[in-house]
């Protein structure tokens, strides 16, 4: 592909992955971002080794001009910022949304999500809508770290329902090979299709492995959900443990598993497992 690549969100996440795979590939690549020192960190990374690569601050919710030079738009920002940015100059738009999209609990992100999706699909913009599950294993993504925080600081962590309900992770990786197989891919052109871990896990499963990923022997203990829930609000009070939404307790509550074969058979990702992926992220941070 020779087209003009532009990636919203690209200092952290799987956004900044995707920067930095595509720079590395020799893509005509812009970057956006709002923290400057993450930007003058990406910029010291690649220097000019990647002359067709650029990373830059812009605040698009005010400035939308580079749209003018844009003719692939990738979105891995707020769902909510991609409404002023869907113009009719792109060849292409690929974002990614959220299988929050599915909750029983609906909150802001939901109905974002599915505004954009709404928005993007009725455009006359080629779109694809990317829907991840928990995306972990890349810099600036909090759900490993919050688990090891508490597992560092507490004798045990606490789960509602004896942390019986599924989770169904997908390594950062997998999720930027999922993007990058959308560039020149007709068989997603205006289609929503969920990326997941290749088998859905227990909540219960999913933590002990991330404890175990760093050598830590920290239980898992069923809590009812209101003390839970209890325990969550005071999080931001008690020092050194990650901060608990209240809402993300809720959402312990519900099974959250999906099928993998349109992921499969139209983007040809076949994810890693959780195991996998945890031994990769473990071995990156020298955990081990």
């Amino acid at each position: 592909m020779s087209q003009q690549i532009t990636i919203v969100g690209a200092t952290s996440g799987p956004g900044k992955s995707l920067f930095l795979r595509l720079a590395e590939g020799g893509y005509s690549v812009r970057g956006i971002g709002r923290d400057h020192k993450k930007i003058l960190e990406i910029k010291q990374r690649f220097g000019y080794k990647y002359p067709k690569a650029e990373i830059s601050a812009i605040d698009v919710a005010r400035d939308q001009s580079f749209l003018d030079s844009t003719e692939v738009l990738i979105h891995c920002s707020r769902p909510e910022l991609a409404k002023g940015l869907i113009s009719s100059n792109l060849a292409r738009f690929i974002a990614l949304g959220s299988t929050r999209k599915f909750t029983r609990y609906p909150d802001i992100k939901c109905r974002e999500v599915s505004e954009m999706e709404s928005r993007a699909l009725s455009s006359n913009v080629a779109v694809t809508i990317l829907h991840p599950t928990l995306i972990y294993g890349a810099e600036g993504l909090s759900n490993i770290e919050r688990i090891i925080d508490m597992a560092k600081n507490v004798p045990f962590i606490p789960l509602p329902m004896r942390g019986r309900s599924l989770i169904q992770p997908i390594h950062s990786d997998d999720v930027v090979d999922a993007i990058i197989n959308c560039l020149d891919n007709d068989k997603v052109i205006n289609k929503s299709i969920v990326i997941a871990g290749p088998t859905p896990i227990t909540y219960r499963y999913f933590v002990e492995t991330v404890v175990n990923s760093i050598g830590l022997s920290t239980r898992v203990m069923s809590v009812p959900y209101l003390l839970v829930a209890a325990t969550a609000r005071i999080t931001r009070y008690i020092p050194k443990l990650p901060t608990i939404d209240p809402a993300e307790v809720k959402r312990l509550l519900e099974d959250k598993h999906f099928d993998t074969l349109e992921m499969q058979r139209n983007l040809g990702i076949t994810p890693r497992s959780f195991e996998t992926g945890m031994a990769q992220y473990a071995n990156s941070r020298e955990y081990n």
